[in-house]
């Protein structure tokens, strides 16, 4: 899942250091809204503008659990 993860972001935001922590320093409103976009769209989620925070996009690795945890509420 982060390896698919990683692709469909980089892909639409290839300017944005995937690896870095505190990658939401890197994103813009735009750039936040094209994540939550691709990854409702990809896993068929419901992400809500509560889901927006700088602990769910702080890292690959927190987006990546941001989807687990909701992958596991459907």
């Amino acid at each position: 899942m982060k390896a698919r993860i990683l692709e469909l972001l980089s892909d639409a935001l290839p300017a944005v250091d995937f690896s870095a922590d505190f990658l939401f320093t890197q994103i813009d409103s735009l750039g936040v809204a094209t994540i939550m976009m691709i990854l409702s769209d990809e896993y068929k989620i419901n992400l809500q503008a509560t889901d927006v925070t700088p602990k769910n996009l702080r890292s690959l690795d927190s987006i990546v659990a941001m989807v687990q945890a909701k992958l596991e509420q459907k």
